[in-house]
């Protein structure tokens, strides 16, 4: 991910007037607006004037507004890509026929891009980070809950300690306390409330804990406050509480861990399948009922 447009905005927004604030707010917000519409249609659409906007893209550093234009949709280029798919999708599918004949190509784009925006070394680092991390702490509000629950449980079965924030955020405090240096959390963020993001983030920096952010939305700060964000869309076809891609993408993940820790993971897998056999009442399996 090109990040010239989140190094210049973290740079100079102490700089920005309110109505400058309010444009940036708009451009995070509405990114494949501010890469291709007209500098009359912008102000248009953000309500906010051209000469704020000229003001705003030049206390960036950007000589004209194209350059601005570019940077925004190099940055952005991944989340546009899903915007413009969803676009096309929506257009073309009016039954439940061609959806079903839509639905394989447009989900393995999906995949495709996500793919392609993955740093190369991701994976490594991320089996690394888990391997020597005493915890992995895993969070997923609203519709992350599932992804977030499939790793926090599959993590267990490979002896590593896995712990699963609760959907109260008000219980975040107490349920990080225990977050030690080396650490890992991962966050699925899929919520229209993103109150709970940075303080959860920093905390995590903070405490010398890496993080890693999976979402659908891709904000500067995020990119800022995470130490690895990876671009996870729902989905081309947009559905609200669709996880396709996330859970393709927890169960990557988990791939991957037992790939690379292979011996490892098999022996605690054996183990656990032994203790499975040998649990109950009567030492033969089966349950206490």
């Amino acid at each position: 991910m090109d990040t010239e447009w989140s190094d210049r905005v973290n740079r100079y927004r102490d700089e920005l007037s309110r109505a400058e604030t309010d444009f940036l707010q708009y451009v995070n917000a509405n990114p494949e607006h501010a890469a291709f519409s007209s500098q009359r249609d912008l102000a248009e659409f953000s309500g906010i004037s051209k000469p704020v906007i000229i003001s705003f893209f030049r206390k960036l550093g950007y000589d004209d507004f194209r350059t601005f234009q570019e940077s925004v949709e190099s940055f952005f280029s991944t989340h546009i890509d899903s915007y413009r798919a969803a676009q096309d999708v929506q257009k073309h599918v009016s039954s439940v026929e061609e959806l079903v004949e839509h639905a394989y190509d447009v989900d393995m784009r999906s995949l495709d891009r996500m793919r392609s925006s993955l740093p190369a070394d991701f994976l490594s680092t991320f089996i690394r980070r888990v391997a020597d991390a005493p915890s992995v702490y895993v969070s997923g509000v609203s519709t992350g809950f599932y992804p977030a629950h499939y790793i926090a449980q599959r993590l267990k079965r490979y002896r590593k300690p896995s712990i699963l924030l609760s959907q109260d955020m008000s219980h975040y405090v107490d349920e990080l306390h225990p977050l030690e240096e080396n650490s890992v959390l991962i966050v699925f963020h899929y919520s229209d409330n993103d109150d709970y993001l940075y303080p959860l983030l920093r905390f995590a920096r903070k405490r010398g804990a890496w993080s890693m952010l999976a979402a659908d939305t891709i904000h500067p700060d995020y990119v800022a406050e995470s130490h690895t964000f990876i671009h996870v869309p729902r989905g081309e076809l947009g559905f609200k509480n669709s996880m396709a891609n996330p859970m393709t993408f927890a169960n990557l993940l988990l791939l991957a861990i037992e790939v690379e820790m292979g011996d490892v993971v098999r022996k605690e897998l054996q183990e656990l399948e032994d203790t499975r056999r040998n649990w109950g009442p009567d030492g033969q399996g089966g349950s206490y009922v």
